[in-house]
Formats: C-alpha cells, sequence, structure tokens
C-alpha cells in the first residue's frame, strides 16, 4: 500500500512580533492513502527543508504518530531563507531525495513539494507538487489538488503502472520505429501518460489526455505544459464521455491506449469497455490498417464487481495478450510480515477478425 504525504490546507505564514527576526510556518497534514480511507500505521519522520536554486535549509524533522488522522505543527523559520524564489519539501526521505520510478520499485511513502513562493507573505495555492525522477535523471513534476477529496490527486494504480511501464519498454515500442501516439482515459493529473510520453525514443510522439472533469483537464494541461520542453511531446488535453465515447474524435491513430485504476467502479465497466472498443475501431479504421492499438489497463484490485470488466472486454473480442503484477512497497507491513498489495497490469489487443 502506497502512503501519500498529503497537505490538508495550504501552509500558512504567520508574523509575532515576538519572533522580531522570524515568521512562523503552521502546517496541517497527513499521511494517507490514494482513497483516503486508511493513515499510516506506525510512526514516522517526516523531513522538511525550504529549497532555493542555490541554497537548501532543513526544517523538521516532525514525527507521524501511530494511530494519528492529522499531524498539526509549527516552525519557526528566519527571514533569510524567505528572500528568494523558494519551495517546501515534506518527505520521510532523510537525504532529502526526490521520489524515483527508475528503481523498478514503488516508492512507498510520496514526498509533497508547495508551488514555487517568495516572502513570508506568499499565499500558497491549493496545490501540491508530487516530483519524480524518470530515465536519464529526467525529471516529472506533477500538480496535484490539495485537501481531503480523493479527485483530482494520483492513485496507487497510475504509480505502479508508470514503474512497469520504465522498466519494460519494450511492451510499448513500435516495431517499426515510428513514434507513438498515446491516448490515456481518466488522465487525471496526467502521469501515466506523460511518463509514456517521456519514454519516446525519437523525442515527439504525440499524446492525448483525456478525462470528463473539467478540473481534472486544468490539471493534465498544466502538467503536460510543464513537462512539453522536457519531453518534446506534441500533446493536447480533450474531454472524453465514456457513456458518448462516438462524439470523440482525432485525426491522430493512437498505437497505445490506456487507463489505470479506472475499473472500481462497476456501473462505468461497460461503457469503458465500449470506449476502448469504439477508439480501438477508430484508430484501425481511419489508419486503414496500418495502426492496431495496444489497450494497457492497471487496476489494484478494491471489488468482486471489478471481474465484469474482464468478462466485457472478451465479449467484445480483445485478447489479453500480456499480464503481470507490480507488488506495492509498504515498509509497515514487510516490517509485520503481511502480504503486500499488488497493482496488475493487462495489456489487451483486438485481434483483425474481430473488427470485421
Amino acid at each position: 500500500m502506497v502512503y501519500y504525504i498529503r497537505l490538508l490546507k495550504p501552509p500558512t505564514f504567520d508574523q509575532d512580533e515576538n519572533l522580531h527576526d522570524k515568521v512562523r510556518l503552521r502546517v496541517v497534514m497527513a499521511i494517507t492513502t490514494d482513497l483516503g480511507d486508511a493513515f499510516y500505521p506506525g510512526e514516522l519522520s517526516i523531513f522538511i527543508a525550504i529549497i532555493t536554486a542555490a541554497d537548501m535549509h532543513r526544517l523538521g524533522p516532525v514525527t507521524w504518530k501511530p494511530g494519528a488522522r492529522c499531524l498539526k505543527f509549527q516552525i519557526n523559520i528566519h527571514l533569510r531563507y524567505l528572500t528568494a524564489l523558494a519551495r517546501l519539501l515534506f518527505t520521510c526521505s532523510d537525504s532529502l531525495d526526490v521520489d524515483s520510478l527508475v528503481l523498478g520499485k514503488v516508492p512507498d511513502v510520496i514526498s509533497a513539494w508547495t508551488d514555487d513562493f517568495t516572502g513570508h507573505k506568499a499565499l500558497f495555492d491549493d496545490v501540491v507538487i508530487r516530483r519524480f525522477t524518470l530515465q536519464r535523471e529526467r525529471g516529472l513534476d506533477i500538480f496535484e489538488k490539495n485537501g481531503e477529496s480523493i479527485a483530482r490527486h494520483i492513485w496507487d494504480a497510475a504509480i505502479a503502472l508508470a514503474v512497469w511501464l520504465l522498466k519494460h519498454q519494450e511492451k510499448v515500442r513500435q516495431a517499426d520505429g515510428k513514434r507513438n501516439c498515446i491516448l490515456e482515459l481518466g488522465a487525471g493529473c496526467g502521469l501515466v501518460g506523460l511518463v509514456l510520453a517521456s519514454m519516446s525514443e525519437n523525442q515527439n510522439c504525440q499524446l492525448i489526455l483525456t478525462d470528463v472533469d473539467d478540473d481534472s483537464l486544468k490539471l493534465a494541461r498544466y502538467n503536460a505544459r510543464l513537462s512539453r520542453n522536457a519531453f518534446n511531446s506534441v500533446w493536447q488535453c480533450c474531454t472524453l464521455d465514456w457513456r458518448e465515447p462516438q462524439k470523440f474524435s482525432t485525426d491522430q491513430h493512437p498505437t497505445i491506449i490506456v487507463a489505470s485504476d479506472c475499473i472500481y467502479n462497476a456501473d462505468n465497466i461497460p461503457d469503458l469497455v465500449r470506449t476502448f472498443s469504439h477508439l480501438v475501431r477508430q484508430s484501425c479504421e481511419s489508419s486503414k490498417g496500418s495502426v492496431t492499438p495496444k489497450v494497457i489497463v492497471s487496476t489494484k484490485r478494491r471489488h468482486p464487481s471489478e471481474e465484469m470488466f474482464f468478462k466485457l472486454m472478451t465479449k467484445a473480442g480483445f485478447e489479453q495478450s500480456d499480464h503481470d503484477k507490480v507488488p506495492l512497497s509498504d515498509r509497515w507491513r514487510e516490517k509485520a510480515g503481511q502480504d503486500l498489495d499488488v497493482v496488475s497490469i493487462h495489456i489487451f489487443t483486438l485481434p483483425v477478425q474481430a473488427l470485421s
């Protein structure tokens, strides 16, 4: 099970005439799961730093206690550390390392960064940044929403799929060396699509991030814009409603259609399968058979009803060409000798005979 350091509200700076050359930083945070339905069960040190382009100053640590659901604390900061553009970092890594996705292992506690700010009068936005290291020392910043809502946050299956894709790049590489066109369904913050874009060998893949939620699309668009210079991908963010996939059209021919943690709601599964079928057929027809997309799905099983998805994919003519499992790191469960949660990865194709 992955845990996330989550800022429940934007941090604030308070001035106190008794502090003279210091200000007080107030923080309210939690260490919780992607759905916010459980909290880190053990004791954990949280290291805090204020980081500028030229310097880093440690402010912590503070301690998360067993049984806690929230951690409120305040730290006094000297004004000299607030004269340049800076970010605050909250992490369980004493070395203040950025979370890595290229070690073949899912990080077990995801760090949190604030957006850039200057000075003690700064007002923080209601966003938090997840900063990841990718291949060849590339970095990826993913902005998501603060707070207790589970919407517009990164979920476990997205991180696990990103780790798996970076480890098994041959699974998504085009055999003829042509560029990929990636379409992500239910993209949310856009993590998986952007990781796929970073893997493009010729550095000019097409990326289409889709969602039905306007606020999610705003985040995905912002994250794609941030990464564009690094990955040199051509991207777009579009509304795609699974209930009406026929209303979605693109002049691109997706070679990879990907979705992470999208089958947890059984009511949406039939629409999702119809959307996969429509997009694959549309890509095959518009490319006159030169493109046969792969459908990649990652899921952290939450309900027995999710089995419906695989039955409906089979009924729609899809064949599962590959399957793998990614264990979710959990230092607490490992210490207690408990089994780890896993994310399942499934790759589907639609055979030519099913297209007729």
